[in-house]
């Protein structure tokens, strides 16, 4: 793909989520950004020996509701149209994504990405992780700093042709998390395909965003979420009960890592335009 064309880029969509197309749209459209919609994979719409199939293809543990497992079906979806559409490189959002006023800027050539990157993360979910301290200047002032550690969530990321080939090989006998796949160290993907975040972010989705919401329903994925979290009373105390003691275990595993690897680590924060004011763990502040 030449430089001067504009990544292409594919949104995930259930068939039965018009307001979400209709509203997703629309944010392209003032943007100046022309998108792809792909039918996003409807687990609970799968035949029960398909659901049992990926359920007993799972290696990591993690319980997959049928909204989970089309979610991630449905990246893989995404991953054969990247390969499909020939380009270099290729955008992958799901419908709720709010992206900043500037982000245009990172939609209208490939110039700026980093010759070596493979995956760039766009979005935030406000959970710290670990990055370089350096990062490289992007288009509209903001960094790309290389990610060092787990930032969960695939709602918005940049991603190369051999990384969408990669991940399909990948997962094409195993069912995982799709963001899991993409971000987690522990399924080697990560540690393989140099990975970049934007930072402050350009995108963030629905549930996530203090104001300006879109206000959208939660999907049937989050509802599964809820309840697959739901645990019993006596489970609940006794996590309560070693939180402080894992947590400072955290606290200095992470510390160690700052200092041994000079990483820097923090929430990355989402910021609406170039000098607007940045959003950090859902409170809203200027940024010093």
């Amino acid at each position: 793909m030449s430089t001067d064309s504009q990544i292409p880029v594919f949104f995930i969509n259930m068939d039965d989520a018009a307001d979400r197309r209709d509203w997703f749209e629309a944010q392209a459209s003032r943007l100046g950004l022309e998108v792809t919609r792909v039918a996003a994979v409807a687990g609970r719409d799968l035949p029960g020996e398909t659901l049992a199939r990926l359920k007993a293809s799972i290696q990591s543990g993690t319980p997959l509701g049928p909204s989970e497992i089309g979610c991630f079906l449905s990246h893989r979806r995404v991953w054969e149209q990247v390969l499909a559409s020939g380009a270099e490189w290729a955008f992958v959002a799901e419908d709720d994504l709010h992206l900043a006023d500037s982000a245009a800027a990172y939609f209208r050539s490939t110039g700026w990405i980093p010759g070596d990157a493979e995956l760039i993360k766009a979005e935030t979910t406000f959970r710290r992780c670990h990055m370089a301290r350096q990062g490289a200047l992007a288009p509209d002032g903001r960094h790309l700093r290389q990610l060092l550690s787990l930032h969960g969530g695939a709602g918005g990321y940049f991603i190369s042709r051999k990384a969408a080939q990669d991940a399909l090989d990948l997962t094409r006998d195993i069912c995982e998390p799709a963001d899991h796949v993409l971000f987690n160290p522990d399924f080697g993907f990560f540690n393989t395909h140099k990975t970049y975040q934007i930072d402050p972010a350009i995108a963030v989705q629905d549930l996530l965003r203090r104001e300006n919401k879109a206000g959208f329903l939660q999907s049937g994925l989050a509802i599964e979420r809820k309840s697959q979290n739901s645990v019993p009373a006596i489970t609940l105390i006794q996590r309560e009960l070693i939180r402080p003691f894992r947590q400072f275990v955290q606290w200095l595993k992470d510390r160690w890592r700052v200092v041994r690897d000079q990483t820097s680590f923090e929430a990355v924060e989402y910021r609406l335009s170039e000098s607007g004011v940045v959003q950090n763990n859902r409170v809203k502040r200027k940024r010093s």
